[in-house]
């Protein structure tokens, strides 16, 4: 039985529940996720464990309402059934104090990486957060995410909320002006090339997570979980009933979609593949 016990509307889009479920809470780390599904299957959405409670056998989830089959279940209400809850899938975020934390949210990619935020902020990090989407209505989460950063900069594509710039220029401005002990990046496949691009110019120890914004029946359920693995740069990219290895940043973009040419090329050496 998954029941929905207490839901608070964060925005007009963003919701979050706190959903009593039998599935096996003390095994969820952050950064996994797990995938709702309704009595019928037609909708299936990946979400965010944002919190635990093992004593209330409960976890809260972030519903960003993207797609219909999002606002299918962001318009239930607490007493309401999932009928289903798999997982949890991905790998769990590395959390530790390593001192100045970068972190960047493109799009729905900043629903995942508040969670992480919450966790890098109870460790002790210094945290600069950039969030970044084409208008104003992709700024999500600001406020929850301004209350566990030190800093957080705002960028859209067409200048009609924060800063007008890229992710690219901000990132170099960044990293010219503090050093970065670690950089978490959550977007799309430009988003991590861009991240990659400017981390192993300076040497960062990288984590990132792939969130394709227009996931389908083949491209699983948007959250694909990619390991950048220091000097060697294995990029292995997961997802519930997905597992490839990519040599390239080209190949990845050119599997999942992209929203703008990348003036980057960076190749990862061959690696085996990674089991996820």
């Amino acid at each position: 039985m998954n029941k929905i016990i207490a839901k608070k509307r964060i925005s007009d889009e963003v919701v979050k529940f706190e959903i009593r479920t039998s599935i096996a809470i003390n095994e969820i780390r952050i950064g996994h996720y797990v995938i709702l599904q309704d009595e019928k299957g037609e909708h299936e959405i990946s979400v965010p464990v944002v919190k635990t409670d093992p004593e209330k056998e409960t976890i809260t989830v972030i519903v960003h309402s993207a797609n219909d089959a999002a606002k299918h279940f962001a318009e239930l209400n607490p007493g309401n059934e999932i009928v289903g809850i798999e997982g949890p899938f991905g790998y769990p975020a590395q959390i530790e104090n390593f001192g100045n934390v970068l972190c960047i949210g493109r799009e729905q990619g900043i629903v995942p990486l508040l969670p992480v935020l919450t966790s890098l902020h109870a460790a002790g990090n210094r945290i600069i957060t950039i969030l970044s989407s084409p208008t104003k209505e992709g700024i999500i989460l600001e406020n929850e995410i301004k209350a566990i950063s030190d800093e957080v900069i705002t960028l859209t594509d067409d200048g009609s909320y924060g800063e007008k710039g890229s992710v690219c220029q901000v990132m170099t401005q960044t990293m010219r002006t503090n050093i970065m002990n670690q950089v978490i990046a959550f977007g799309p496949a430009t988003t991590i090339q861009i991240t990659c691009a400017h981390t192993i110019k300076y040497n960062i120890p990288t984590q990132a997570i792939l969130y394709l914004k227009n996931a389908g029946k083949n491209t699983g359920h948007g959250i694909f979980k990619v390991s950048i693995c220091g000097s060697t740069r294995v990029v292995c990219v997961d997802g519930y009933n997905f597992n490839a290895y990519y040599p390239n940043f080209g190949e990845m973009i050119k599997r999942f979609g992209h929203e703008e040419e990348i003036p980057y090329k960076i190749n990862a050496c061959n690696e085996i593949n990674i089991p996820l």
